[in-house]
């Protein structure tokens, strides 16, 4: 879905009473309304809760009275203007193009939901309408179309990336593939044999000409040991049978294997000797910090219901790789409401423990009043280890800087503990 602002869908434009007296924006302008409060000093000028964070960062005042805030919970909710907003009517923002002309939305008369409703009522909308764009189910990488959610049948009936069966072989192939498999790869599909012109299927005739064509020529196999004859499979057993069944090749053989299995060995030891001082001289880095940025986070919290979660870019520390999963609603039901946030160790499961030790803090406009919380576990598959109620989402917004939420990752790997013993 295409971003946008409450103000850009109103079917009729508010009056001045609903807007920021700095940005001029309605005071309440976008998903979830329930982060969102209309604000005002106890002179009652209203100012948006982005710009009162920003103004109370500088000045500890109301920048219109100049009476004296020294923070949010200070300021007054206007309760009877929030109720009066949340009545006002929209269009459906899945009623538009998923494209702003002059960073204005365009109407879709067209194929876009004709759906009228009340702010209030927006958020359950959306999360039916059946008008919302959305990518290509085959793939999402190669087929570039976005499409409605109610014309998915349509666009199936014409994507060259939907999986069919092949008419000769039967297998799963992608639409757009299917020549390149029918000249290639299809075992079906009959070919002639150059050597002895009888037809096979094409995965059946590499292993025929491979391994048992009578007509294709070979080399002895005792090429090794000094046999530089080559002929066809059917002459084989006879050739085998020359030269005292080619018992000097075989010898020459068998002493060429023991000298490479004397030499593998020596360089085995080597390796092993050389892996133990880089053990003893090598400093593994264990540490990993650095902050996780999420931009846009009203609309993912509108957009993310519970048990559905955000993934950080993944960051290795040593040969280990680490992600971070945020649940902007809340991991399960039982944690519905809440912000959970979880460390993984991606790898395979493993018979070796990985004992790591990490915090996870939200980053406040205030570094004072920043949310930090601390935790260790032991690791031996990809499952997450953290905080199912890190946040009550209803506080989120304290948090959230210029439509962004932050958070600073430290993730720090414990290496095993190991005896030292003197006698």
């Amino acid at each position: 879905m295409i971003d946008y602002k409450i103000n850009e869908i109103l079917v009729k434009q508010l009056n001045d009473d609903y807007n920021c007296s700095i940005c001029v924006d309605p005071v309440l302008n976008s998903l979830p309304l329930e982060q969102h409060q209309a604000l005002s000093c106890k002179n009652g000028h209203l100012l948006c809760q982005t710009c009162w964070s920003k103004q109370l960062a500088l000045r500890k005042e109301c920048c219109i009275c100049k009476i004296k805030v020294e923070s949010v919970s200070e300021l007054c909710r206007n309760i009877f203007l929030e109720k009066g907003f949340r009545n006002k009517k929209v269009h459906c923002p899945n009623g538009f193009e998923n494209f702003k002309v002059d960073e204005k939305l365009l109407k879709d008369e067209r194929d876009g939901c004709k759906s009228v409703v009340t702010i209030d009522q927006l958020e359950s909308h959306l999360r039916k309408c059946e008008y919302v764009f959305i990518e290509c189910p085959n793939d999402p990488i190669r087929c570039k179309d976005k499409f409605r959610k109610n014309q998915t049948e349509k666009h199936m009936r014409k994507c060259q990336y939907v999986t069919i069966n092949c008419e000769h072989c039967k297998e799963p192939v992608i639409k757009n593939d299917m020549p390149t498999h029918i000249e290639n790869d299809c075992s079906i599909i009959s070919l002639e044999c150059e050597f002895c012109k009888d037809k096979f299927g094409r995965r059946t005739l590499e292993n025929h000409i491979a391994n048992e064509c009578p007509n294709v020529v070979i080399d002895c196999p005792h090429k090794e040991g000094g046999c530089t004859a080559r002929i066809k499979r059917c002459d084989l057993s006879s050739h085998l049978a020359e030269e005292d069944n080619h018992i000097r090749y075989m010898q020459k053989i068998i002493e060429k294997h023991r000298v490479q299995v004397e030499e593998s060995d020596r360089v085995i030891k080597k390796l092993r000797s050389d892996y133990k001082d880089l053990e003893k001289r090598v400093e593994i880095t264990s540490r990993y910090k650095g902050n996780w940025t999420i931009e846009n986070w009203s609309q993912k919290l509108a957009h993310y219901p519970n048990n559905e979660r955000l993934k950080s870019p993944y960051f290795c520390i040593g040969s280990k790789s680490f992600y971070v999963g945020l649940y902007p609603n809340g991991f399960n039901q039982t944690n519905d409401g809440f912000l959970s946030v979880f460390l993984h160790l991606y790898e395979k499961p493993s018979t070796s423990t990985t004992v790591v030790r990490f915090s996870f803090e939200l980053v406040h406009s205030d570094p004072t009043k920043s949310l930090k919380f601390e935790k260790s576990n032991k690791y031996t598959e990809n499952k997450g280890s953290g905080f199912s109620q890190f946040l009550d989402v209803k506080l989120i917004n304290n948090y959230v800087i210029d439509g962004k939420l932050t958070i600073n990752i430290d993730v720090e790997v414990i290496p095993p503990s190991s005896s030292l013993v003197t006698k």
